[in-house]
């Protein structure tokens, strides 16, 4: 699957609509809700690749910066490298206390900072009895109800901030995830509840890697519509993020 993204608009979304939904092929009405949703906005997902070329290619030609990539491409959080017990040395930062897991400062080209939401859903099921009067007055009371079974479905969000770290190189990308991280290597730094400690963490980093861009705006959980929703989307997102800070810093 390949995906093409508005990741910067030229001027307003009033006056973008009408010349890219014409280019795209999209209706106008779908793509400022597209647009409308936040940025990077994905404005084609297709398996043909020729096709993504060309909206890409449209889209650059209307003064938009455009980004793409094959889904393919994309690793997911779950295959990235975690923070764990992890420690700031002098040059680089270590994923396990002790561990050879080591990303140089200078290697950090972009941090992603965002919120991955899980919605978990249980089923129970519960027994009960169901008073049945017709077959009370059949049986004169020697039958008064019978037993009863339902389902009850219970939905829980779950949310998490996490920190994306994309390399220089190109390698699979580390995450730091706020509530399964152990926040010991802070040090003097470190905060009461996992929340402040992941902020202070995010703040040492920024200040280790300067030269690294940095992006908040994954923050608010958003789909990829008719594609991915999300952690797998906030995995995309923040790829396609990625790829264009890189980019624009070249």
């Amino acid at each position: 699957m390949h995906l093409v993204a508005i990741a910067e608009l030229r001027g307003t979304v009033d006056a973008a609509v009408g010349p890219l939904a014409s280019e795209l092929g999209i209706l106008a009405y779908e793509l400022r809700l597209v647009l409308n949703a936040g940025f990077p906005a994905v404005v084609l997902a297709s398996a043909d690749e020729a096709a993504a070329r060309r909206a890409f290619a449209a889209v650059e030609r209307l003064g938009h910066a455009a980004v793409a990539c094959d889904r393919r491409d994309v690793v997911a959080s779950a295959a990235m490298t975690t923070l764990r017990a992890f420690e700031f040395v002098r040059d680089a930062l270590v994923a396990h206390a002790g561990s050879a897991d080591r990303l140089a400062y200078d290697e950090m080209a972009v941090l992603v900072r965002a919120m991955h939401r899980r919605t978990t859903e249980t089923i129970e099921k519960v027994k009960g009895r169901q008073f049945r009067p017709g077959m009370a007055i059949a049986t004169g009371g020697l039958i008064m109800s019978k037993k009863t079974t339902r389902e009850v479905v219970t939905r829980a969000d779950q949310r998490e901030q996490v920190l994306y770290i994309f390399r220089r190189s190109g390698a699979s990308p580390w995450i730091l995830r706020e509530r399964s991280a152990l926040y010991g290597g802070l040090g003097a730094d470190l905060r009461p509840s996992s929340f402040e400690s992941f902020a202070a963490t995010v703040a040492r980093l920024r200040m280790s890697a300067p030269e690294a861009a940095y992006d908040e705006r994954l923050m608010n959980s958003r789909p990829v519509r008719g594609v991915a929703v999300g952690v797998e989307a906030a995995d995309i997102y923040a790829h396609l993020i990625a790829q264009h800070l890189q980019r624009r810093a070249q």
